[in-house]
Protein backbone atom coordinates (compact mmCIF):
# COMPACT_ATOMS: atom_id res chain seq x y z
CA UNK A 1 0.00 0.00 0.00
CA UNK A 2 2.62 2.42 0.85
CA UNK A 3 4.66 1.39 -2.44
CA UNK A 4 1.04 2.49 -4.43
CA UNK A 5 1.37 5.73 -2.61
CA UNK A 6 5.02 6.43 -3.08
CA UNK A 7 4.18 5.91 -7.06
CA UNK A 8 1.18 7.93 -6.88
CA UNK A 9 3.12 10.88 -5.66
CA UNK A 10 5.90 10.74 -7.93
CA UNK A 11 3.18 10.34 -11.16
CA UNK A 12 1.59 13.96 -9.90
CA UNK A 13 4.97 15.17 -9.73
CA UNK A 14 5.91 14.82 -13.49
CA UNK A 15 4.48 15.52 -16.54
CA UNK A 16 3.01 12.21 -16.95
CA UNK A 17 -0.28 12.99 -14.72
CA UNK A 18 -1.46 15.63 -17.31
CA UNK A 19 -1.21 13.40 -20.19
CA UNK A 20 -3.05 10.46 -17.77
CA UNK A 21 -5.72 12.91 -17.17
CA UNK A 22 -5.80 13.74 -21.18
CA UNK A 23 -6.72 10.30 -21.21
CA UNK A 24 -8.86 10.53 -18.83
CA UNK A 25 -10.85 13.34 -18.43
CA UNK A 26 -11.21 14.05 -21.90
CA UNK A 27 -10.33 11.06 -23.77
CA UNK A 28 -12.24 8.11 -22.15
CA UNK A 29 -15.27 6.80 -23.77
CA UNK A 30 -15.54 9.68 -26.13
CA UNK A 31 -17.81 8.65 -28.44
CA UNK A 32 -19.19 5.66 -26.49
CA UNK A 33 -22.68 8.05 -25.81
CA UNK A 34 -24.86 9.58 -28.78
CA UNK A 35 -24.65 13.31 -29.13
CA UNK A 36 -26.74 15.36 -27.47
CA UNK A 37 -29.35 18.32 -27.98
CA UNK A 38 -29.73 20.96 -28.34
CA UNK A 39 -26.40 22.26 -28.78
CA UNK A 40 -24.12 18.97 -29.77
CA UNK A 41 -27.40 18.53 -32.14
CA UNK A 42 -27.01 21.78 -33.52
CA UNK A 43 -23.25 21.76 -34.39
CA UNK A 44 -23.25 18.57 -35.93
CA UNK A 45 -26.26 18.55 -38.16
CA UNK A 46 -24.60 21.91 -39.18
CA UNK A 47 -21.42 20.23 -39.74
CA UNK A 48 -23.19 17.57 -41.91
CA UNK A 49 -25.11 19.77 -44.39
CA UNK A 50 -21.89 21.51 -44.75
CA UNK A 51 -20.21 18.61 -46.16
CA UNK A 52 -23.50 17.53 -48.24
CA UNK A 53 -24.32 20.78 -49.59
CA UNK A 54 -19.95 21.69 -50.27
CA UNK A 55 -20.69 25.20 -48.90
CA UNK A 56 -17.68 25.54 -46.77
CA UNK A 57 -18.49 29.29 -46.52
CA UNK A 58 -21.58 29.56 -43.94
CA UNK A 59 -23.47 26.93 -42.36
CA UNK A 60 -27.53 25.67 -42.63
CA UNK A 61 -29.20 24.05 -40.20
CA UNK A 62 -32.12 21.64 -41.33
CA UNK A 63 -31.99 23.23 -45.00
CA UNK A 64 -32.31 26.75 -42.94
CA UNK A 65 -29.45 29.47 -42.76
CA UNK A 66 -27.65 29.20 -38.85
CA UNK A 67 -26.27 32.43 -38.39
CA UNK A 68 -25.43 31.52 -34.61
CA UNK A 69 -21.67 31.11 -34.61
CA UNK A 70 -18.93 32.02 -37.26
CA UNK A 71 -17.52 28.92 -39.11
CA UNK A 72 -14.28 28.09 -37.90
CA UNK A 73 -15.10 25.08 -35.20
CA UNK A 74 -17.42 23.68 -38.06
CA UNK A 75 -14.44 23.65 -40.49
CA UNK A 76 -12.50 21.75 -37.53
CA UNK A 77 -15.11 19.46 -37.73
CA UNK A 78 -15.64 19.09 -41.02
CA UNK A 79 -11.88 18.02 -41.05
CA UNK A 80 -12.47 15.38 -38.84
CA UNK A 81 -15.56 13.40 -39.91
CA UNK A 82 -13.98 13.77 -43.91
CA UNK A 83 -10.41 11.90 -42.01
CA UNK A 84 -12.14 9.59 -39.74
CA UNK A 85 -15.81 9.16 -40.73
CA UNK A 86 -19.08 9.73 -39.60
CA UNK A 87 -19.18 9.01 -35.86
CA UNK A 88 -19.48 10.96 -32.72
CA UNK A 89 -15.73 10.01 -31.46
CA UNK A 90 -14.88 12.27 -34.87
CA UNK A 91 -17.18 14.86 -33.90
CA UNK A 92 -16.07 14.93 -30.74
CA UNK A 93 -12.39 14.63 -31.54
CA UNK A 94 -11.39 18.63 -32.53
CA UNK A 95 -12.89 19.86 -29.33
CA UNK A 96 -11.13 17.28 -27.09
CA UNK A 97 -7.95 18.04 -28.83
CA UNK A 98 -8.12 21.89 -28.19
CA UNK A 99 -8.74 21.29 -24.52
CA UNK A 100 -5.19 19.92 -24.95
CA UNK A 101 -3.76 22.61 -26.42
CA UNK A 102 -5.63 24.74 -23.96
CA UNK A 103 -3.77 22.90 -20.97
CA UNK A 104 -0.62 23.12 -22.38
CA UNK A 105 -0.89 26.89 -22.70
CA UNK A 106 -1.93 27.37 -19.61
CA UNK A 107 0.71 25.53 -18.07
CA UNK A 108 3.33 26.87 -20.01
CA UNK A 109 2.21 30.31 -19.04
CA UNK A 110 1.63 29.07 -14.99
CA UNK A 111 5.21 27.98 -15.14
CA UNK A 112 6.96 30.95 -16.45
CA UNK A 113 4.81 33.19 -14.08
CA UNK A 114 4.17 31.13 -11.07
CA UNK A 115 6.94 28.44 -10.99
CA UNK A 116 7.52 24.95 -12.55
CA UNK A 117 4.97 22.22 -10.00
CA UNK A 118 2.12 25.38 -9.71
CA UNK A 119 2.30 25.45 -13.42
CA UNK A 120 1.73 21.69 -13.52
CA UNK A 121 -1.07 21.90 -10.56
CA UNK A 122 -3.00 24.53 -12.60
CA UNK A 123 -2.98 22.39 -15.41
CA UNK A 124 -4.60 19.30 -13.82
CA UNK A 125 -7.11 21.51 -11.88
CA UNK A 126 -8.60 22.37 -15.23
CA UNK A 127 -8.23 18.92 -17.11
CA UNK A 128 -9.91 17.16 -14.40
CA UNK A 129 -12.46 19.89 -13.48
CA UNK A 130 -15.79 18.50 -13.93
CA UNK A 131 -17.15 21.08 -15.95
CA UNK A 132 -14.08 21.88 -18.29
CA UNK A 133 -13.75 18.35 -19.16
CA UNK A 134 -17.33 18.16 -19.79
CA UNK A 135 -17.06 20.93 -22.49
CA UNK A 136 -14.31 19.70 -24.07
CA UNK A 137 -15.90 15.97 -24.54
CA UNK A 138 -18.62 18.36 -26.44
CA UNK A 139 -19.00 18.68 -29.98
CA UNK A 140 -19.34 21.92 -29.62
CA UNK A 141 -17.23 25.25 -30.14
CA UNK A 142 -16.32 26.00 -26.56
CA UNK A 143 -13.42 24.72 -26.11
CA UNK A 144 -11.57 26.46 -29.14
CA UNK A 145 -12.74 29.74 -27.73
CA UNK A 146 -11.64 29.23 -24.55
CA UNK A 147 -8.01 28.09 -26.20
CA UNK A 148 -7.79 31.36 -28.09
CA UNK A 149 -9.55 33.89 -25.69
CA UNK A 150 -6.76 32.18 -22.88
CA UNK A 151 -3.86 32.45 -25.65
CA UNK A 152 -4.47 36.32 -26.39
CA UNK A 153 -4.98 36.91 -22.35
CA UNK A 154 -1.72 35.09 -21.58
CA UNK A 155 0.21 36.95 -24.29
CA UNK A 156 -1.41 40.55 -23.22
CA UNK A 157 0.55 39.98 -20.00
CA UNK A 158 3.53 38.91 -21.46
CA UNK A 159 3.50 42.24 -23.40
CA UNK A 160 2.51 44.25 -20.15
CA UNK A 161 5.85 42.21 -18.97
CA UNK A 162 8.21 42.72 -21.52
CA UNK A 163 6.45 45.28 -24.03
CA UNK A 164 7.63 43.04 -26.93
CA UNK A 165 5.97 43.49 -29.95
CA UNK A 166 5.94 40.22 -31.31
CA UNK A 167 3.38 39.73 -28.49
CA UNK A 168 1.58 42.08 -29.03
CA UNK A 169 0.90 40.62 -32.52
CA UNK A 170 0.10 37.36 -30.96
CA UNK A 171 -2.61 38.72 -29.08
CA UNK A 172 -4.61 40.28 -32.42
CA UNK A 173 -3.86 36.90 -34.17
CA UNK A 174 -5.76 34.82 -31.20
CA UNK A 175 -8.06 37.47 -30.99
CA UNK A 176 -8.55 37.33 -34.67
CA UNK A 177 -8.89 33.39 -34.33
CA UNK A 178 -11.43 33.62 -31.18
CA UNK A 179 -13.79 35.77 -33.24
CA UNK A 180 -13.65 33.30 -36.44
CA UNK A 181 -14.90 30.55 -33.80
CA UNK A 182 -17.25 32.32 -32.14
CA UNK A 183 -17.87 36.17 -32.41
CA UNK A 184 -17.27 39.18 -30.61
CA UNK A 185 -16.55 37.85 -27.14
CA UNK A 186 -13.80 36.70 -28.64
CA UNK A 187 -12.22 40.72 -28.81
CA UNK A 188 -14.39 42.18 -26.30
CA UNK A 189 -13.10 40.08 -23.35
CA UNK A 190 -9.20 40.43 -23.64
CA UNK A 191 -9.93 44.70 -24.57
CA UNK A 192 -11.45 45.38 -21.86
CA UNK A 193 -9.42 43.16 -19.23
CA UNK A 194 -6.67 44.55 -20.59
CA UNK A 195 -7.71 47.83 -20.27
CA UNK A 196 -9.18 47.96 -16.71
CA UNK A 197 -5.99 46.59 -15.77
CA UNK A 198 -3.96 49.64 -17.58
CA UNK A 199 -6.17 51.87 -15.62
CA UNK A 200 -6.02 49.97 -12.32
CA UNK A 201 -2.29 49.38 -12.87
CA UNK A 202 -1.83 53.33 -14.45
CA UNK A 203 -0.23 51.56 -17.13
CA UNK A 204 2.22 53.69 -19.19
CA UNK A 205 1.28 55.46 -22.35
CA UNK A 206 3.74 53.05 -24.70
CA UNK A 207 1.17 50.02 -23.52
CA UNK A 208 -1.94 51.90 -24.45
CA UNK A 209 -0.83 52.15 -28.24
CA UNK A 210 -0.43 48.85 -28.13
CA UNK A 211 -4.84 49.32 -28.94
CA UNK A 212 -4.30 50.64 -31.98
CA UNK A 213 -0.55 48.83 -33.14
CA UNK A 214 -1.22 48.92 -37.00
CA UNK A 215 0.40 45.82 -37.86
CA UNK A 216 -1.66 44.06 -35.27
CA UNK A 217 -4.81 44.65 -36.90
CA UNK A 218 -3.69 44.30 -40.28
CA UNK A 219 -3.53 40.67 -39.18
CA UNK A 220 -6.76 40.75 -37.37
CA UNK A 221 -8.53 41.91 -40.65
CA UNK A 222 -6.55 39.54 -42.85
CA UNK A 223 -7.71 36.60 -40.98
CA UNK A 224 -11.36 37.56 -40.50
CA UNK A 225 -11.97 39.46 -44.24
CA UNK A 226 -11.73 36.00 -46.28
CA UNK A 227 -14.42 34.35 -44.41
CA UNK A 228 -16.68 37.44 -44.13
CA UNK A 229 -16.52 38.33 -47.93
CA UNK A 230 -17.23 34.72 -48.33
CA UNK A 231 -20.52 34.16 -46.10
CA UNK A 232 -21.66 37.98 -47.19
CA UNK A 233 -21.99 36.55 -50.93
CA UNK A 234 -23.59 32.90 -49.74
CA UNK A 235 -25.45 34.56 -47.21
CA UNK A 236 -25.97 38.07 -47.86
CA UNK A 237 -26.65 40.96 -45.19
CA UNK A 238 -28.76 38.69 -43.42
CA UNK A 239 -25.91 36.78 -41.74
CA UNK A 240 -24.92 40.04 -39.94
CA UNK A 241 -28.25 40.99 -39.38
CA UNK A 242 -29.06 37.39 -37.84
CA UNK A 243 -25.19 36.80 -35.86
CA UNK A 244 -24.52 40.45 -35.07
CA UNK A 245 -27.85 41.47 -34.01
CA UNK A 246 -30.29 38.61 -32.85
CA UNK A 247 -27.13 36.12 -31.79
CA UNK A 248 -25.35 38.52 -29.63
CA UNK A 249 -27.04 41.53 -28.86
CA UNK A 250 -30.10 40.21 -28.20
CA UNK A 251 -28.85 37.46 -26.02
CA UNK A 252 -27.81 39.72 -23.72
CA UNK A 253 -31.51 41.86 -23.53
CA UNK A 254 -33.57 38.63 -24.29
CA UNK A 255 -33.48 34.75 -22.64
CA UNK A 256 -32.97 32.53 -25.97
CA UNK A 257 -33.69 28.94 -26.36
CA UNK A 258 -34.87 29.22 -22.64
CA UNK A 259 -31.38 29.89 -21.35
CA UNK A 260 -32.55 32.13 -18.83
CA UNK A 261 -31.17 33.29 -15.25
CA UNK A 262 -30.72 36.15 -13.19
CA UNK A 263 -27.98 38.58 -11.75
CA UNK A 264 -27.33 35.97 -8.99
CA UNK A 265 -27.42 32.74 -11.75
CA UNK A 266 -23.36 32.34 -11.62
CA UNK A 267 -22.80 32.93 -7.95
CA UNK A 268 -24.85 29.61 -7.41
CA UNK A 269 -23.28 27.73 -10.57
CA UNK A 270 -19.65 28.69 -9.89
CA UNK A 271 -19.12 25.99 -7.12
CA UNK A 272 -20.48 23.52 -9.25
CA UNK A 273 -18.62 24.72 -12.36
CA UNK A 274 -15.46 24.61 -10.26
CA UNK A 275 -15.90 20.62 -8.72
CA UNK A 276 -14.13 19.01 -7.35
CA UNK A 277 -12.36 22.46 -6.68
CA UNK A 278 -15.09 24.39 -5.06
CA UNK A 279 -13.77 24.38 -1.49
CA UNK A 280 -10.55 26.38 -2.66
CA UNK A 281 -12.93 28.74 -4.16
CA UNK A 282 -13.91 30.12 -0.84
CA UNK A 283 -10.01 30.07 0.18
CA UNK A 284 -9.71 32.61 -2.36
CA UNK A 285 -11.93 34.62 -1.68
CA UNK A 286 -11.18 35.41 1.64
CA UNK A 287 -7.55 36.05 0.72
CA UNK A 288 -8.58 37.95 -2.16
CA UNK A 289 -7.41 41.59 -0.82
CA UNK A 290 -4.28 39.90 -0.13
CA UNK A 291 -4.22 38.77 -3.82
CA UNK A 292 -4.91 42.25 -5.15
CA UNK A 293 -1.91 43.56 -3.86
CA UNK A 294 -0.03 41.25 -6.68
CA UNK A 295 0.23 42.77 -9.98
CA UNK A 296 -0.65 39.24 -11.31
CA UNK A 297 -3.40 37.96 -9.29
CA UNK A 298 -4.84 41.40 -10.23
CA UNK A 299 -4.76 40.68 -13.84
CA UNK A 300 -6.36 37.37 -13.54
CA UNK A 301 -8.73 38.66 -10.86
CA UNK A 302 -9.74 41.15 -13.35
CA UNK A 303 -10.34 38.06 -15.90
CA UNK A 304 -12.26 36.67 -13.77
CA UNK A 305 -14.43 39.49 -13.18
CA UNK A 306 -14.66 40.43 -16.55
CA UNK A 307 -16.29 37.27 -17.63
CA UNK A 308 -18.43 36.63 -14.56
CA UNK A 309 -20.43 40.72 -14.68
CA UNK A 310 -20.86 39.90 -18.84
CA UNK A 311 -22.72 37.28 -18.72
CA UNK A 312 -24.26 38.10 -15.16
CA UNK A 313 -26.13 40.79 -17.27
CA UNK A 314 -26.77 38.69 -20.29
CA UNK A 315 -30.58 36.93 -20.54
CA UNK A 316 -29.01 34.22 -21.80
CA UNK A 317 -27.46 32.05 -19.20
CA UNK A 318 -25.60 28.77 -19.21
CA UNK A 319 -22.78 27.78 -16.60
CA UNK A 320 -20.18 27.39 -19.28
CA UNK A 321 -20.39 31.00 -20.74
CA UNK A 322 -18.18 31.59 -17.59
CA UNK A 323 -16.07 28.85 -18.39
CA UNK A 324 -12.86 31.27 -19.54
CA UNK A 325 -13.19 33.01 -16.34
CA UNK A 326 -12.49 29.87 -14.68
CA UNK A 327 -9.13 29.76 -16.23
CA UNK A 328 -7.40 32.46 -13.91
CA UNK A 329 -9.00 31.35 -11.18
CA UNK A 330 -7.34 27.64 -11.46
CA UNK A 331 -4.14 29.80 -11.72
CA UNK A 332 -5.15 31.85 -8.53
CA UNK A 333 -6.08 28.35 -6.75
CA UNK A 334 -2.60 26.72 -7.90
CA UNK A 335 -0.77 29.84 -6.03
CA UNK A 336 -2.81 28.91 -2.54
CA UNK A 337 -0.34 28.29 -0.02
CA UNK A 338 -2.82 25.62 1.71
CA UNK A 339 -2.52 23.52 -1.37
CA UNK A 340 0.84 21.84 0.17
CA UNK A 341 -0.91 20.92 3.30
CA UNK A 342 -3.14 18.00 4.26
CA UNK A 343 -6.81 19.90 4.75
CA UNK A 344 -9.64 17.36 3.88
CA UNK A 345 -12.47 19.63 4.74
CA UNK A 346 -11.88 20.58 1.02
CA UNK A 347 -12.94 17.31 -0.41
CA UNK A 348 -16.47 17.86 1.04
CA UNK A 349 -17.79 19.23 -2.04
CA UNK A 350 -16.49 15.58 -3.99
CA UNK A 351 -18.65 13.83 -1.17
CA UNK A 352 -21.61 15.39 -1.80
CA UNK A 353 -21.21 14.20 -5.84
CA UNK A 354 -20.05 11.47 -5.23
CA UNK A 355 -23.09 10.86 -2.52
CA UNK A 356 -25.43 12.12 -5.26
CA UNK A 357 -24.50 9.27 -7.93
CA UNK A 358 -24.88 6.73 -5.66
CA UNK A 359 -28.72 8.06 -4.85
CA UNK A 360 -29.12 9.17 -8.56
CA UNK A 361 -31.83 5.85 -9.27
CA UNK A 362 -34.12 6.71 -5.97
CA UNK A 363 -33.79 10.67 -6.76
CA UNK A 364 -34.71 10.03 -10.56
CA UNK A 365 -37.48 7.40 -9.14
CA UNK A 366 -38.96 10.58 -6.80
CA UNK A 367 -38.41 13.14 -9.75
CA UNK A 368 -40.64 11.03 -11.90
CA UNK A 369 -43.44 11.09 -9.39
CA UNK A 370 -43.48 14.93 -9.68
CA UNK A 371 -42.49 15.63 -12.95
CA UNK A 372 -45.18 16.07 -15.71
CA UNK A 373 -45.37 16.61 -19.28
CA UNK A 374 -42.39 15.81 -21.74
CA UNK A 375 -39.84 15.79 -18.96
CA UNK A 376 -42.06 13.34 -16.86
CA UNK A 377 -42.82 11.25 -19.70
CA UNK A 378 -38.87 10.50 -20.52
CA UNK A 379 -38.70 9.83 -16.60
CA UNK A 380 -41.67 7.63 -16.50
CA UNK A 381 -38.70 4.95 -17.78
CA UNK A 382 -36.22 6.13 -15.13
CA UNK A 383 -35.47 2.39 -14.22
CA UNK A 384 -34.27 1.54 -17.45
CA UNK A 385 -31.36 4.25 -17.48
CA UNK A 386 -29.06 2.62 -15.48
CA UNK A 387 -26.05 0.82 -16.55
CA UNK A 388 -26.17 -3.25 -15.44
CA UNK A 389 -23.19 -2.38 -12.81
CA UNK A 390 -23.80 1.77 -12.28
CA UNK A 391 -24.61 1.12 -8.68
CA UNK A 392 -21.87 -1.10 -7.49
CA UNK A 393 -19.52 1.65 -9.72
CA UNK A 394 -21.07 4.73 -7.98
CA UNK A 395 -20.39 3.13 -4.54
CA UNK A 396 -17.02 2.68 -5.81
CA UNK A 397 -16.64 5.97 -6.50
CA UNK A 398 -17.53 6.99 -3.30
CA UNK A 399 -14.96 4.54 -1.30
CA UNK A 400 -12.21 6.31 -3.65
CA UNK A 401 -13.21 9.59 -2.70
CA UNK A 402 -13.19 8.93 0.81
CA UNK A 403 -10.30 7.26 0.96
CA UNK A 404 -8.74 10.18 -0.89
CA UNK A 405 -9.93 12.23 2.03
CA UNK A 406 -8.76 10.49 4.52
CA UNK A 407 -5.42 9.04 3.31
CA UNK A 408 -2.83 10.40 6.16
CA UNK A 409 -0.12 11.84 4.28
CA UNK A 410 -1.48 13.02 1.11
CA UNK A 411 -1.40 17.22 0.19
CA UNK A 412 -4.25 18.78 -0.37
CA UNK A 413 -3.77 19.63 -4.41
CA UNK A 414 -2.99 15.81 -4.66
CA UNK A 415 -6.28 15.06 -2.75
CA UNK A 416 -8.40 17.64 -5.19
CA UNK A 417 -6.50 16.21 -8.49
CA UNK A 418 -6.93 12.49 -7.87
CA UNK A 419 -10.79 13.06 -6.91
CA UNK A 420 -11.55 14.87 -9.71
CA UNK A 421 -9.70 11.43 -12.02
CA UNK A 422 -12.17 9.35 -10.48
CA UNK A 423 -15.38 11.69 -10.61
CA UNK A 424 -14.27 12.15 -14.00
CA UNK A 425 -13.29 8.45 -14.64
CA UNK A 426 -17.05 7.56 -13.33
CA UNK A 427 -18.84 10.51 -14.71
CA UNK A 428 -17.96 10.21 -18.54
CA UNK A 429 -18.59 6.20 -18.25
CA UNK A 430 -21.42 5.58 -16.29
CA UNK A 431 -23.51 9.02 -15.83
CA UNK A 432 -23.42 10.09 -19.46
CA UNK A 433 -25.24 6.97 -20.07
CA UNK A 434 -27.68 7.55 -17.73
CA UNK A 435 -28.48 11.24 -19.62
CA UNK A 436 -27.95 9.54 -22.82
CA UNK A 437 -30.48 7.40 -22.12
CA UNK A 438 -32.84 10.12 -20.69
CA UNK A 439 -32.79 12.12 -23.16
CA UNK A 440 -31.40 10.34 -26.73
CA UNK A 441 -33.15 7.36 -26.57
CA UNK A 442 -36.35 8.28 -27.84
CA UNK A 443 -34.94 10.26 -30.74
CA UNK A 444 -33.30 6.67 -31.47
CA UNK A 445 -36.26 5.01 -31.14
CA UNK A 446 -38.20 6.92 -33.54
CA UNK A 447 -35.42 6.71 -36.07
CA UNK A 448 -35.37 2.79 -35.74
CA UNK A 449 -39.18 2.89 -35.89
CA UNK A 450 -39.36 4.99 -39.48
CA UNK A 451 -36.53 2.79 -40.65
CA UNK A 452 -38.19 -0.11 -40.45
CA UNK A 453 -41.53 1.54 -41.42
CA UNK A 454 -39.99 2.22 -44.77
CA UNK A 455 -38.49 -1.58 -45.50
CA UNK A 456 -42.21 -2.90 -44.91
CA UNK A 457 -43.96 0.05 -46.93
CA UNK A 458 -41.28 0.37 -49.32
CA UNK A 459 -42.02 4.42 -48.90
CA UNK A 460 -40.20 7.26 -47.22
CA UNK A 461 -42.53 10.13 -46.31
CA UNK A 462 -41.36 13.52 -45.35
CA UNK A 463 -40.75 13.73 -41.36
CA UNK A 464 -41.75 17.20 -39.83
CA UNK A 465 -40.84 18.32 -36.03
CA UNK A 466 -43.36 20.96 -34.86
CA UNK A 467 -42.97 23.19 -32.34
CA UNK A 468 -39.42 21.55 -31.01
CA UNK A 469 -35.82 21.16 -32.26
CA UNK A 470 -33.83 18.10 -31.63
CA UNK A 471 -31.17 18.18 -34.48
CA UNK A 472 -29.69 15.37 -33.74
CA UNK A 473 -32.61 13.44 -35.23
CA UNK A 474 -31.57 14.54 -38.63
CA UNK A 475 -27.52 14.08 -38.10
CA UNK A 476 -28.68 10.54 -37.17
CA UNK A 477 -31.02 10.18 -40.28
CA UNK A 478 -28.70 11.78 -42.13
CA UNK A 479 -31.75 13.89 -43.61
CA UNK A 480 -33.01 17.64 -42.97
CA UNK A 481 -35.91 17.87 -40.69
CA UNK A 482 -38.06 20.89 -41.83
CA UNK A 483 -39.42 22.37 -38.60
CA UNK A 484 -42.90 23.10 -39.45
CA UNK A 485 -46.27 21.50 -39.20
CA UNK A 486 -46.97 18.20 -41.39
CA UNK A 487 -48.33 18.39 -44.50
CA UNK A 488 -50.51 15.86 -45.97
CA UNK A 489 -48.81 12.43 -46.31
CA UNK A 490 -46.04 13.70 -43.68
CA UNK A 491 -45.20 12.28 -40.50
CA UNK A 492 -44.29 14.84 -37.63
CA UNK A 493 -42.30 14.48 -34.96
CA UNK A 494 -43.98 16.32 -31.73
CA UNK A 495 -43.52 15.86 -27.76
CA UNK A 496 -46.03 14.52 -25.83
CA UNK A 497 -47.58 17.39 -24.41
CA UNK A 498 -47.42 18.99 -27.51
CA UNK A 499 -49.39 16.83 -29.48
CA UNK A 500 -53.16 17.55 -28.30
CA UNK A 501 -51.83 21.63 -29.96
CA UNK A 502 -50.55 19.92 -33.18
CA UNK A 503 -53.88 17.52 -33.54
CA UNK A 504 -56.09 20.69 -32.89
CA UNK A 505 -54.22 23.14 -35.45
CA UNK A 506 -54.15 19.92 -38.01
CA UNK A 507 -58.36 19.66 -37.53
CA UNK A 508 -59.09 23.23 -38.11
CA UNK A 509 -56.21 23.59 -41.21
CA UNK A 510 -57.08 19.70 -42.48
CA UNK A 511 -60.10 18.69 -41.99
CA UNK A 512 -60.16 16.59 -44.89
CA UNK A 513 -57.40 14.58 -43.71
CA UNK A 514 -57.03 11.94 -40.44
CA UNK A 515 -53.92 12.99 -38.26
CA UNK A 516 -53.08 9.52 -36.09
CA UNK A 517 -50.33 8.64 -33.56
CA UNK A 518 -48.18 5.86 -35.09
CA UNK A 519 -45.68 5.99 -32.27
CA UNK A 520 -44.84 6.69 -29.10
CA UNK A 521 -41.75 5.95 -26.72
CA UNK A 522 -40.77 8.59 -23.74
CA UNK A 523 -41.65 12.19 -24.31
CA UNK A 524 -41.85 11.38 -28.35
CA UNK A 525 -44.66 10.85 -30.64
CA UNK A 526 -44.88 10.23 -34.08
CA UNK A 527 -48.41 11.52 -35.96
CA UNK A 528 -48.84 11.05 -39.49
CA UNK A 529 -51.22 12.92 -41.50
CA UNK A 530 -53.25 10.49 -43.89
CA UNK A 531 -56.53 11.40 -46.20
CA UNK A 532 -59.81 9.98 -43.97
CA UNK A 533 -60.46 6.76 -45.57
CA UNK A 534 -63.69 5.91 -47.95
CA UNK A 535 -66.19 4.41 -45.84
CA UNK A 536 -67.91 1.08 -47.44
CA UNK A 537 -71.47 0.90 -47.81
Amino acid sequence: MNNVSIALKRLLFSQKALYLSFAISLFLGLGSVALFDLDEGAFTEATREMLDTGVYSATYLDGEPRYDKPIFFYWLQAASISTFGFNEWAFRLPSALMACLWALALMSFARQYIGRQRGLIAALFMVNSVWVALIARSAIADATLNLFLSLALFDIWRFFESQRKQHALRVYLWMSLAMLTKGPIGVVVPLLVSLIYLVTNRGERNQYQAYWYFPGWILFLAVLAPWLVAVYHEQGAGFFQGFIVEHNLKRFSATRESHGGSLLYYFGALPLILLPLSGLLFVAIANAKRLWRDKLNRFLLIWFAVVFVIFSFSKTQLPHYILNGCVPLFLLLARQTSLFRRNRWVLVFPIVLALLMVFLPQVLAIAAETTRGYDGANLARHGTFFPPLYGAISIALLVAVLALTFAPRMRTWQRLVLSGLAINAFVFTQFVQVASEFQQRPVHEAIATLEARAQQTGETPQVVAWRMHMPSFSVYRQQITPLRAPRPGEIALVRVDRVKALQELLAQTLPEYRNHIIWHFGGLMLVQVDPIPTQQN
